[in-house]
């Protein structure tokens, strides 16, 4: 099948060419082909609405961040000479200027021979796309008590421990913020009364899943319907997350059926997806550092922030306006003990977990970074914390770093609702200051439990100061 271009809101998406149906295709891999150059671009910086949602236009505008050639395309020249070499062209990236191709390792040879191919990498084996059957949600009444005289129900914890509550009081609850979230899957997540109010509200939109290749992320996986609900269920007495008014765009990238390098090509696709679509956040519950194919093992000193192509790209979303969060990863209590990738990224806020009384989880993984930079950068709640149940209406309980950085991203949308003019910078920096080790950061929970009553007061003083007079 030869790829085609899918055009929705200015957004243009590669097909997923379907492998025939077994566990893996032999003699099939997927390869990561970066080009030299962009030579001959039929696409123009001064015409952003070719590759750029208006949402995302505006996000830049409001931003002063113009488009580059670092955000056009790679040349469609360059994909159809792949096909021509015999390759399935998967995704690509603009950033990193390269595609993921589906290709026999016979067919290599020709395709380094391009003139216009700069590297080529092993990344993984292609599975089936196979028909999953989802799990039916039981749509029982409650079954998880109502608490009373308590808004945020058996999640109130999580929130008041980063004193979110005291925004949510102010009425800021992240309404008109994009969280953009890339997982593995998000079964339950078209039902659940937890997320009805996303839905009813229209604020469930533009989902995509770049493992499969079509725009139904709903299955393979309930990890990440528990993390989307630490932000966005909203169901008083039972269960509020920390950004319940904001809309949501899931977006799968992890193929829970093996674990390549691919996943990392997956994750820069739906990064660079997120930055179309005028997400200004994105909270990624993934981290990778050990693989099936242990030749793709990454080492210590890997965590520079640029060995992976992830931490490259999360670098360049946040040069583009947004704020990556990443969970810096569950191995503090493994020989392996490091955060993982894209948690070493320069500019993602990589957040380690507490307990729900603030003390550090053992299991949160620890810095420094290979080139000695403190990781993770906050933390937040992540050991017994509750989550929305993906098969009926309950709540549970869930642990992991997984679910530390989204209970902070969601904080952080209500934060920046409240400073809609500040920037994506302006905003991390006043997260930070405002956190329990500002003054002393270290590798086990770099600045510490962030305050978001403080974080509110330290940008409202700085609006005063800028304008003469408060907010």
């Amino acid at each position: 099948m030869k790829s085609i271009f899918l055009i929705a809101s200015g957004i243009f998406l590669l097909s997923y060419f379907r492998l025939p149906a077994q566990d893996s295709e032999a003699g099939l891999k997927y390869y990561w082909v970066a080009f030299k150059d962009k030579a001959q671009s039929p696409y123009s910086i001064d015409r952003p609405s070719d590759y750029l949602s208006p949402r995302a236009i505006e996000r830049r505008q409001k931003r002063g961040i113009p488009a580059s050639e670092l955000d056009l395309p790679p040349n469609p020249a360059y994909l159809e000479q792949l096909s021509q070499a015999g390759a399935k062209v998967h995704h690509r990236s603009r950033w990193l200027n390269a595609a993921t191709v589906i290709a026999e390792e016979g067919q290599l040879e020709a395709i380094r021979a391009l003139p216009f191919v700069d590297t080529v990498f092993y990344a993984g084996l292609p599975y089936r796309a196979s028909e999953r059957k989802k799990p039916v949600f039981r749509k029982d009444s409650l079954l998880s008590r109502a608490l009373d005289n308590e808004p945020y129900g058996y999640g109130a914890a999580q929130v008041k421990l980063l004193k979110g509550d005291t925004l949510h009081q102010l009425g800021y609850d992240g309404k008109g913020i994009l969280v953009a979230v890339l997982d593995g899957g998000f079964i339950g997540v078209e039902e659940s009364p937890f997320f009805d109010s996303i839905r009813t509200g229209g604020r469930l939109s533009m989902p995509w899943d770049f493992v499969d290749g079509d725009a139904d992320p709903f299955e393979s996986s309930t990890h990440g319907s528990k993390v989307l609900s630490t932000m966005g269920a909203n169901v008083p007495g039972v269960f509020v997350g920390t950004a319940p008014g904001a809309a949501y765009a899931c977006i799968k990238t992890e193929d829970t059926r093996g674990e390549y390098r691919i996943e990392e090509c997956h994750w820069v696709a739906g990064l660079e997806y997120a930055d179309s679509i005028g997400a200004d956040i994105v909270n990624s519950s993934l981290g990778y550092t050990t693989f099936s194919d242990q030749k793709m093992d990454y080492a210590y000193k890997n965590l520079d922030g640029k060995s992976s192509v992830a931490s490259r790209a999360a670098d360049i979303a946040v040069s583009r306006g947004m704020i990556v969060v990443s969970s810096a990863g569950n191995e503090g209590t493994s020989d392996w003990k490091h955060i993982g990738i894209p948690a070493d990224a320069r500019s993602v806020l990589a957040v380690g977990a507490t307990d729900i009384k603030g003390k550090r989880a053992p299991f949160s993984s620890l810095g420094p970074t290979a080139d000695g930079r403190v990781k993770p950068d906050v933390a937040a709640p992540g050991a017994w914390v509750t989550v929305a149940d993906a098969f009926s209406f309950r709540v549970s309980n869930g642990s992991g770093t997984s679910f530390a950085a989204p209970i902070l991203a969601g904080m952080i949308a209500s934060l920046w609702e409240a400073f809609p003019d500040k920037t994506n910078l302006e905003v991390l920096d006043a997260v930070r200051q405002s956190a329990s080790q500002a003054a002393r950061p270290d590798n086990e929970l770099g600045y510490g439990l962030p305050d978001f009553a403080k974080a509110f007061r330290l940008l409202s003083q700085k609006s005063t100061d800028a304008s003469g007079s408060p907010r």
